[in-house]
């Protein structure tokens, strides 16, 4: 069972256009391959975000949905004063995996979906919350659960550490194989270019 860590970010957008790739590879891949979800950081969510700061991403998402075909709710920009804060999506995540394993995969998708095709706000704890909810979470224990100290320690040195590793764009995707580890995808690929490198990432393991 080959290792492969999915170094991602909930509100990158470009994740989001992997997103459909990383869910074929779970089922494609299931007996020999197992994902790990690592958390990068993105952007800043020390201020509102500004007009020049909502074309950039407009650009981002229309280039996406052009290439992957991925929904995109674009009234995000009608927001006001919105601080595109990904920390505490992340945090999330980083419960979910911590808990259950298996399900952080399907945790990033369910927050990159409430995100990005229907507007919804994932910067919100209590919405990061609701979604833990859904995974067997008790919403209650989730809220508590968020605002441990360790847990957010944890996701911010997971941030300091991917940035360690060199690690500046999303989606990544390293494989660990034998003799040393391989870069399967750096950024938002087709499948089946992902399908050809990681087949031959495999073959190569074993070999």
């Amino acid at each position: 069972m080959i290792q492969l860590l999915y170094f991602a970010n909930p509100m990158c957008s470009w994740c989001w256009g992997f997103a459909p790739v990383m869910r074929h590879l779970r089922e494609a891949y299931r007996d020999r391959a197992q994902i790990t979800v690592v958390l990068g950081a993105l952007g800043r969510g020390d201020r509102p975000m500004r007009d020049v700061d909502k074309a950039e991403v407009s650009r981002h998402w229309e280039h996406v949905a052009e290439l992957t075909g991925q929904p995109f709710d674009r009234t995000f920009f009608d927001r006001e004063g919105f601080v595109y804060d990904t920390e505490p999506a992340c945090r999330g995540i980083a419960l979910l995996r911590a808990r259950f394993p298996d399900l952080a995969l399907d945790m990033l998708y369910r927050l990159q979906e409430r995100f990005y095709a229907h507007n919804e706000d994932i910067t919100d704890q209590d919405a990061v919350a609701q979604t833990c909810s859904e995974f067997g979470i008790g919403r209650e224990d989730a809220r508590t659960a968020l605002e441990d100290p360790a847990l957010v320690d944890g996701v911010r040195r997971e941030f300091r550490d991917v940035a360690g590793l060199g690690v500046t764009g999303y989606p990544t995707l390293l494989a660990l194989t034998k003799p040393k580890p391989k870069v399967v995808s750096i950024g938002c690929r087709p499948c089946e270019d992902v399908v050809r490198d990681l087949d031959l990432a495999l073959t190569e393991s074993a070999s």
